[in-house]
């Protein structure tokens, strides 16, 4: 046994020289792969639309609530029951997550009863008591258009009257050659009269003084 392990470790020890590891493993058969052995999935966090959609809406809740002005990420996080961080990873800045909620604001839908006079008192009102109520939201609004490309994008892309136009044609008709002019007065008045009057004015009186100068132009054409 003794010699023929004499010559047996000399030959071996040759043939590892001679072929080395890389090599014999090289043109040894591939092994079969488990396959019940499954890849680690990739990490990262998968990012969760449900969370996605509460932080929109409640950006949306608090831009029409308070304006751009006084608008902040901690506290669409409270309201949405998120981190500041989940925000951050989806929208880097505030310029963007609002871009986000305008473009993702309701369309105002026109309400059509019997009465198309009452109809439009409805909303007149609403626009009315909205622009005395939160005086800084549109004079906020159009700072941060100027100061952000996409939040202005965002605004023109979705901004429309058509609610308000079509409930106004149902009492001067579709056809009436000041009908979007009056379209465009109606809210610029309740704007303007908010911003820059120095006086207090009733919104109920300043919808009635719409509403007249609409039925009055109703048969001119």
């Amino acid at each position: 046994m003794q010699d023929f392990r004499k010559y047996l470790f000399p030959v071996l020890t040759i043939t590892i020289k001679l072929f080395p590891a890389c090599y014999l493993s090289a043109n040894m058969p591939p092994m079969e792969q488990d396959k019940s052995i499954r890849p680690e999935k990739t990490r990262g966090r998968k990012r969760d639309e449900g969370r996605t959609e509460s932080i929109i809406q409640a950006a949306i809740e608090l831009l029409l609530e308070v304006g751009y002005d006084k608008f902040r990420i901690q506290d669409v996080a409270d309201r949405a029951g998120s981190g500041t961080g989940a925000i951050y990873r989806r929208w880097p800045k505030k310029e963007i997550l609002v871009a986000e909620a305008i473009r993702n604001m309701p369309v105002t839908v026109a309400k059509v009863t019997d009465d198309p006079v009452a109809d439009l008192r409805e909303l007149v009102k609403s626009k009315c008591f909205s622009a005395f109520d939160k005086p800084d939201l549109v004079p906020g609004l159009i700072s941060a258009m100027r100061s952000d490309s996409r939040i202005e994008e965002a605004v023109k892309a979705g901004y429309s009257l058509e609610y308000l136009r079509s409930t106004i044609a149902r009492i001067i008709g579709d056809d009436h050659p000041h009908l979007n002019l009056l379209t465009e007065l109606t809210p610029a008045i309740a704007h303007l009269r908010a911003s820059f009057t120095p006086e207090t004015i009733d919104p109920e009186v300043m919808t009635d003084e719409i509403i007249s100068l609409i039925q009055s132009v109703a048969n001119l054409k």
